[in-house]
């Protein structure tokens, strides 16, 4: 927690420089358009937040009946939520899924099988939102949503493929076992060597334990197809959920005409794509960029950068706020 105090450092300056540029130009107008915000459908936004967050949990329960791991759907809910919180907080979303599994090991879920519940997860969530991408992709090609921008276009692909590289790595992590267990085993003996761990013998068997167990639990899983199907289905309705928080704004500030939902959720899909590959925390600066850039295309001006403040507050800082509530809430049990 130490250590992230650093990176929450960064998200606050990097916010304040983003909102400095997106403020310095019209302050006043931009200002009066999030004055006049109908709070109830901001409300409305928030809660397709819960709902996305609902069914990354749903994801991990099925996971878990699957592999015979049963968790408590309040313990996943949290786990899902403070997964968010570290993810917000630490470059290219790296903390997410580590601190997630210590959270579920703290909760009583042996840390081999707490590692396959995530890694899966994790995998599950990654072919969903390709799989947004790809039919966002396939229909902008066939409606023009956008005009053609080969910037726009390049950093789309660059963000696609991004996604599937990560999706590669994390079945090889599942399937890999001799190979994974190899250099998990020369890690120990390194850390051992620069006298980081102490006890060599212990830490080799019980990297080796964890490892083998990651394996059957990830075995018992691959084996259970439907599961698998069921777990990116969730995965893809829960994006859809959050691809239409921007549509919410809109509404919010009175603007019934210019977006639909097809419209908002290929831009909030291609936003996210490109989200990915900024390693800043949050993806500060490039999300920004790309939200501008898509949604700009129907909505200008004052309402634009309103939208865009807004629409960043619910899906980006009140996550973090909320994350931060559960993790101190949380503290008595030695999280």
């Amino acid at each position: 927690m130490k250590k992230q105090k650093n990176n929450i450092l960064i998200v606050i300056i990097a916010s304040l420089i983003i909102m400095y540029f997106i403020l310095k130009d019209d302050f006043s107008n931009i200002s009066a358009v999030i004055a006049s915000a109908n709070i109830w459908w901001l409300i409305l936004g928030a809660g397709m937040l819960f709902i996305y967050w609902f069914f990354q949990t749903i994801c991990l329960l099925t996971v878990s009946n699957a592999t015979s791991e049963k968790i408590s759907f309040k313990n996943l809910f949290k786990s899902t939520i403070v997964c968010n919180f570290f993810s917000a907080i630490t470059p290219s979303a790296t903390g997410g899924q580590p601190f997630q599994i210590y959270y579920l090991n703290k909760k009583g879920v042996k840390l081999g099988e707490a590692t396959n519940l995530v890694v899966e997860q994790t995998t599950l969530y990654q072919i969903a939102l390709v799989l947004m991408g790809l039919i966002a992709i396939i229909l902008n090609f066939f409606f023009d949503f956008f005009p053609s921008d080969n910037f726009l276009k390049k950093l789309v692909l660059i963000g696609f493929l991004v996604n599937i590289a990560v999706i590669v790595i994390l079945s090889y992590i599942s399937f890999g076992k001799k190979s994974n267990k190899s250099i998990a085993l020369k890690i120990v003996r390194f850390l051992h060597k620069i006298k980081i761990i102490r006890n060599e013998q212990k830490s080799l068997e019980k990297v080796e334990k964890v490892v083998d167990s990651f394996y059957v639990s990830a075995t018992t899983l691959n084996k259970n197809k439907f599961a698998l199907v069921k777990g990116v289905v969730f995965n893809f309705i829960g994006l859809a959920f959050l691809y239409s928080v921007p549509l919410m704004v809109a509404y919010s500030l009175g603007n019934y005409t210019d977006l639909n939902l097809l419209i908002t959720i290929v831009s909030a899909a291609y936003v996210m794509l490109i989200g990915t590959f900024v390693p800043i925390p949050g993806g500060s600066g490039g999300i920004e960029y790309a939200f501008a850039a898509f949604f700009g295309f129907y909505i200008i001006g004052p309402t634009l950068m309103a939208m865009l403040l807004l629409w960043r507050f619910l899906t980006y800082y009140l996550p973090i706020l909320i994350g931060g509530i559960v993790i101190i809430s949380e503290r008595d049990g030695g999280i």
